[in-house]
């Protein structure tokens, strides 16, 4: 038995199947209680119908790159791990990574596991599960702790709810150098996204619905652009 039986297993489908529709259910049984709660709160039916729409189009882009993944692993791990990794809390630079530190570790090629030895690859489905699966556990025993500590600093001074919001703004301030300067369809990219962004917030002032696709379009058009810079240094 080779690493190509175990990868196309039908049980393997079959346990990946379940996972998958016990997580879609779970997020529709969340939406409706969201829903719900912001409807107690006194949120209007249109202000979420805004945030659901405006949720959807900045997903476009972010999954279109995981679909690339998809098709870059399932080369190497056939199709229904990579579909499993990348559906869940997986992400392309992590899951190659792990398998590529793995299979290093085994002295084999990535793109050798589905002609290999079935225990090559098992060993692989192992170090990539084992080794993100810290993320989960420790966050169902430090999340709620974590979040009830953020939401009385904010409640207690002014000083915890600017610390707080600051945060984001200073990781933003840490990768913009890097994406300035690390190379130019990466300054590209980050330019004509910004650019996007202003020229978005500025019509919706008129155009109430376009700020509900700010972001896709924002990501859409600065992945273009660093692309097209890409291809026109080569």
């Amino acid at each position: 038995m080779n690493g190509s039986t175990v990868a196309n297993s039908p049980l393997l489908y079959i346990l990946i199947a379940v996972g998958l529709a016990s997580i879609v259910v779970y997020a529709l049984i969340s939406i409706k209680k969201a829903k719900a709660c912001c409807l107690d709160q006194g949120i209007s039916k249109e202000k979420i119908r805004e945030v659901i729409i405006s949720t959807i189009s900045a997903s476009i882009v972010p999954s279109l790159a995981i679909l690339i993944g998809f098709l870059l692993l399932a080369n190497s791990l056939g199709s229904a791990w990579p579909w499993w990794r990348l559906s869940v809390i997986g992400a392309l630079q992590y899951e190659t990574m792990a398998a590529t530190y793995a299979t290093s570790s085994m002295k084999i090629e990535l793109g050798s596991l589905l002609s290999g030895p079935a225990s090559n690859f098992t060993g692989v489905m192992i170090v990539m599960t084992l080794g993100i699966i810290t993320g989960p556990i420790i966050t169902a025993f430090t999340a709620e702790k974590y979040s009830t500590g953020l939401m009385k600093a904010k409640s207690s001074s002014d000083w915890g709810n600017i610390a707080i919001t600051s945060i984001p703004l200073a990781v933003v301030a840490v990768y913009v150098p890097l994406l300035l300067f690390s190379s130019v369809p990466s300054a590209a990219t980050f330019l004509v996204s910004v650019v996007v962004t202003v020229l978005c917030a500025m019509l919706s002032m008129k155009v109430k619905w376009l700020g509900s696709f700010t972001i896709g379009l924002a990501m859409i058009a600065g992945v273009a652009a660093g692309v097209l810079v890409e291809t026109l240094m080569k």
